[in-house]
């Protein structure tokens, strides 16, 4: 393996999370994400989101995923490469959770 690339969690619009190996570097998130990257928190530790910059702001108030393409990276200090059982285990969860809230109440009607 390439000491260059790590494992991430690859999140296309309408398609299934796939694990895919990509080069460790800046240039090649912002390609993937489709403009300047933004580095989320995720909501399970040691790892981060990995978004364009327009739909990360506010990511964390909002709690649901991007619209974007975006993608899970484990992250300790610096982006690490994630084993195939954490890339499957990451994927469950992402299937499990609701893309988007819907509202409670008279604004769910809107």
């Amino acid at each position: 393996m390439d000491e260059n690339k790590i494992m991430v969690v690859l999140v296309k619009p309408g398609q299934t999370p796939q694990s895919v190996y990509i080069p460790n570097d800046l240039a090649h998130f912002e390609e993937l994400v489709d403009g300047p990257a933004s580095v989320e928190r995720f909501f399970i530790s040691g790892y981060r989101l990995v978004c364009s910059v327009d739909e990360g702001y506010g990511y964390e108030e909002k709690r649901t995923f991007p619209n974007g393409t975006f993608f899970i990276a484990r992250y300790h200090t610096s982006f690490e490469d994630m084993s195939i059982e954490e890339a499957e285990e990451i994927k469950k969860l992402l299937k499990s959770r609701p893309k988007k809230r819907k509202k409670k109440g008279l604004l769910g009607l809107f």
